[in-house]
């Protein structure tokens, strides 16, 4: 017999405190109703967990976003038909006015109360507000709008001015005159995505044909490439740098090996695109693209050139800008992940805009073309009401299909991080059963060395 290592207390006490630490983890779980509450309970389920969570999380405020949008929507929809109404009253009056039973005398009066009614409309569309935010002028603030202009110059550190202002690229000794855009200051993947939709285009250093640079979001549409002004569409998605951009304009033009064209050799890459097959090439310098004239012996010239060659313009060439004030953009995070927002255009209804602004009734010939003005008036605020209608049935959908989302995400993320409280009871009955019989047998494990006592005696 030995006395100086009890072995079965030893090997009692090691089960004992599994049992025991069994029996905590068990009442952990059901005081917090969690199966993993730390990462040694599941750490792969935990990242699983975690990232659902950061789903739903993002759904619940896209929810919020989204009801928002329909609140400022039907904000905006209540003061057009308001408007709507004011502009038939304005036509009764004008119908009114239309006939010779009434003098010229008669029509002033009437002239006063559509002139206030114009003004009321007016009045509407500039405190028709959602948070501050004018709905229904195509503007930002009542006092109007402080945006710059929307095209590519705005968010480049420079780029050449239309008026033809040059710039210098050399290159082997020789500086040729060239456009510039510099990107070098653009550090964000935010920053890149505010050029999403813009571009440049310019024409031929010879001849009258447009060559445009566009910048879009995934998905870049070839097929312009080849029409006789062509289109050269640039990935952005996955571009954080401005030097990283400049790059994938250059390999866009001339494939992947990014070599450019030489106008010294005259060597131009067999993986060039057609989009730099003539006089007009790109080169790179940092965070700089340079469109310049490669003419032997034109090197000197400026961009443009006075008789009209090389014309440089912020736009891409065919694509129409939508006129400034004619909308009110607004953004809705109608997601929980980035890139999952839905544009409101919220349409300009003005006395301006709706080609009302100078309404005359105050004489027979004007009343009649004044019935013309109001029909095409209320035609537009027509058109603008179905406009946000849509938006409103749009997001009503997107928040049913969210919830639908949420519900989903939140069953298999409580499947994975959630206890099954009557499986863990369980557990924990048979955990305590068997730490009371460890317990026990400590007990008798001690009284095994009461045994030496006896061969004492």
């Amino acid at each position: 017999m030995i006395l100086k290592s009890n072995i079965p207390a030893i090997n009692t006490l090691n089960r004992m405190k599994i049992n025991n630490n069994k029996v905590m983890a068990g009442t952990e779980k059901l005081s917090s109703g969690l199966k993993i509450n730390r990462a040694g309970d599941d750490a792969a389920g935990l990242a699983i967990s975690e990232k659902m969570r950061a789903q739903i999380r993002g759904l619940e405020k896209a929810q919020q976003n989204i009801q928002d949008g329909i609140s400022l929507i039907q904000v905006a929809d209540s003061g057009m038909a308001e408007i709507q109404s004011m502009l038939q009253r304005i036509r009764e009056l004008s119908v009114k006015s239309s006939s010779d039973t009434l003098t010229n005398e008669d029509r002033d009066p009437i002239q006063n109360e559509v002139t206030e009614l114009v003004k009321g409309i007016d009045t509407i569309a500039n405190n028709t507000e959602y948070n501050g935010l004018v709905l229904l002028t195509g503007e930002n603030a009542k006092e109007g709008s402080s945006a710059t202009s929307d095209s590519l110059a705005q968010y480049v550190h420079q780029i050449t001015d239309t008026n033809g202002i040059n710039d210098k690229y050399s290159f082997k000794g020789t500086n040729y005159a060239s456009a510039i855009i510099d990107f070098s200051n653009i550090k964000s993947a935010s920053e890149v995505s505010n050029l999403v939709g813009k571009g440049v285009h310019y024409t031929c250093a010879t001849c009258t044909k447009a060559y445009s640079i566009k910048f879009v979001n995934g998905n870049p549409d070839t097929s312009r490439l080849n029409d006789f002004n062509p289109v050269m569409e640039v990935d952005v998605s996955a571009v954080i740098y401005g030097v990283d951009l400049v790059g994938s304009i250059i390999e866009n033009a001339y494939g992947q090996s990014g070599f450019q064209y030489d106008p010294i050799t005259k060597n131009i890459p067999s993986s060039a695109t057609g989009f730099v097959d003539h006089y007009s090439q790109l080169a790179v310098n940092g965070g700089k693209i340079y469109i310049y004239d490669n003419r032997p012996g034109h090197a000197e010239e400026k961009w443009p050139a006075a008789d009209g060659r090389g014309v440089f313009n912020h736009s891409v060439y065919g694509e129409t800008e939508v006129a400034k004030g004619k909308f009110l953009y607004v953004d809705i995070q109608a997601g929980s992940n980035t890139g999952q927002s839905m544009r409101l255009e919220i349409p300009n209804v003005t006395s301006q805009e709706l080609g009302i602004e100078n309404l005359l009734v105050n004489y027979r010939d004007s009343a009649i073309s004044a019935i013309t003005q109001i029909d095409n008036a209320i035609s537009k605020v027509s058109s603008a009401r179905v406009t946000v209608g849509g938006y409103q049935n749009r997001l009503e959908h997107a928040f049913n299909n969210i919830s639908c989302c949420k519900l989903n995400l939140s069953d298999a993320e409580s499947r994975i991080r959630d206890a099954d409280m009557a499986s863990e009871i369980m557990k924990l009955s048979k955990d305590r059963v068997i730490l009371q019989a460890s317990q026990a047998m400590m007990v008798q494990a001690n009284q095994i060395t009461q045994g030496i006592l006896q061969l004492l005696k």
